[in-house]
């Protein structure tokens, strides 16, 4: 997985991985490269976080 564009975010470090705080209303725009090149396109509402942990994006659901 390769991060290729994040609009509006907080990128921060915790002892899971790093994670990033959406922070535009109503959401954040994240782009995401799979390993076979599918790209994908997220839509993630404000003040939700997004963990990515070895190459892994979990998307949480949990409030800053």
């Amino acid at each position: 997985m390769e991060l290729i564009q994040c609009t509006h975010w907080l990128q921060g470090i915790s002892d899971r991985g790093v994670t990033y705080k959406a922070v535009h209303d109503p959401y954040s725009k994240m782009l995401i490269e799979s390993s076979n090149e599918t790209k994908k396109l997220f839509h993630v509402p404000k003040d939700k976080i997004v963990l990515v942990l070895d190459s892994v994006a979990h998307f949480t659901g949990e409030e800053a």
